[in-house]
């Protein structure tokens, strides 16, 4: 069986950065409609508007985007946005540009946390009073530049109440997908015991009776044979008869116990399915076998554990937007293979074929490390006389938690840093 999300989805443009754009057009407009009425289309102020006005745009299209493309190019990106809206000022003699400097303070908590951007909102006012009052000669420099900064004030207030709102409906939808995958189980694990007891019941009432009547009908059938009258034949007939009769039962009875048991697996595909719905990133691959059957509820308690745990640290701690998941059985044994990916389908080539046995153990391998990822789901050690760029990830809470499950179940996890991403295998025994 195989279950994936789809591997595109429509990014919607919130009301912030529509508002932001109408923004950027009427400021810019009219800027550009004053300066053709006091100088000209092709003088050298209006050119530089239009070349200032176009940067800013591309410039704020690149700080407002909402995945996590050009990473290292964001901030000096947005100081240069910053740059851009003080120039502007300083060449053209319109106070009200100063709104491009609102708009980039509505940006700057996504990148600064609140404290520092509190820090920062007074020096931001600087030069919209410095600009007004020493190159602009306007004698209400500092009522304006306190109201802009206001203005500026109340934009980060906004956006970091946005921010506030967006991690705790994530959270709390991320606490909803496992509170779903984990019910989910729960139903499967409650029906499974139903199904046993029921078997337990047939088989203890019903198969015991069965089997003390086949015994009587034999010991009938022998002591028919003693009688040698006619009637007596024709009652070791019946008896005889009687007794294919409940051996067929008995028979029926015992296929039947087995169908309950073998028909009382764990659905797993339904709550990982739980976990993974509606999910806006990473996009999921899964891969189950088709012909898997979990009928342990702590193998599957633990399997479905570690996959919360190996999303949360993805949907944390990476910029990945891909994300395989693969679930085998093999030689008595699950093994359950997970990474992300900044590649399409790169994750996916590297788990086809691949066993656990195949990834360093994490006390004993030394792999690569890119600063960032997981920086709360593992640490970094210097490994032994390797490069600067060669570490060993060890593990941290999550992959601790994730660590002590599988090893209560006498199973085995390894993870290491590839190419691709951050890679955790678990092998576990089918009968722990």
């Amino acid at each position: 069986m195989k279950i994936s999300i789809p591997a595109h989805w429509r990014e919607s443009i919130d009301i912030e950065r529509a508002s932001a754009c109408i923004t950027w057009l009427f400021v810019s407009g009219s800027a550009l409609y004053f300066l053709y009425l006091q100088y000209s289309f092709i003088h050298w102020r209006t050119l530089s508007a239009i070349a200032i006005f176009c940067m800013l745009a591309a410039t704020f299209v690149i700080v407002s985007r909402h995945d996590h493309s050009m990473p290292s190019l964001r901030l000096p990106t947005l100081w240069a946005m910053f740059l851009l809206a003080v120039l502007c000022q300083f060449l053209l003699p319109y106070a009200y540009l100063a709104i491009f400097i609102v708009i980039w303070s509505a940006i700057l908590p996504y990148y600064v946390n609140w404290k520092k951007c509190v820090v920062l909102s007074i020096p931001l006012a600087l030069p919209t009073i410095l600009i007004q009052g020493w190159v602009w000669q306007e004698q209400q420099a500092v009522l304006t530049g306190a109201l802009f900064w206001t203005f500026n004030l109340f934009a980060m207030i906004m956006s970091n109440t946005a921010i506030k709102e967006s991690k705790a409906r994530e959270e709390a939808d991320a606490l909803n997908r496992q509170l779903l995958s984990t019910q989910q189980l729960m139903k499967q694990a409650l029906t499974q015991d139903e199904r046993l007891r029921i078997a337990r019941n047939i088989h203890d009432v019903l198969g015991h009776h069965l089997t003390a009547l086949t015994i009587n009908l034999q010991v009938a059938s022998r002591k028919a044979d003693l009688l040698e009258s006619t009637e007596s034949q024709a009652i070791k007939q019946h008896v005889e008869q009687s007794h294919s009769i409940a051996k067929l039962l008995l028979s029926d009875v015992r296929e039947a116990i087995s169908d309950i048991r073998e028909n009382a697996a764990i659905d797993f595909s339904l709550a990982v399915n739980a976990l993974i719905k509606d999910l806006p990133r990473p996009m999921v691959n899964l891969h189950i076998d088709d012909n898997l059957m979990l009928t342990n509820v702590r193998i599957a308690d633990c399997l479905l554990r570690s996959m919360q745990e190996a999303l949360t640290n993805v949907i944390r701690h990476t910029h990945a937007h891909y994300f395989s998941i693969s679930l085998t059985h093999f030689n008595g044994a699950y093994n359950l293979l997970m990474q992300d990916s900044m590649v399409p389908h790169a994750a996916d080539k590297t788990l086809s074929g691949q066993q656990p046995s195949s990834i360093p153990l994490f006390d004993k391998a030394p792999c690569s490390y890119s600063e960032g990822a997981y920086t709360e789901g593992v640490q970094k050690k210097a490994g032994p006389r390797e490069s600067d760029t060669s570490s060993r990830v060890v593990a941290g809470n999550g992959l601790k938690g994730m660590q002590e499950r599988v090893h209560e179940l006498n199973g085995t996890i390894s993870w290491q840093q590839t190419e691709q991403g951050f890679c955790i295998a678990i092998h576990i025994p089918e009968g722990e």
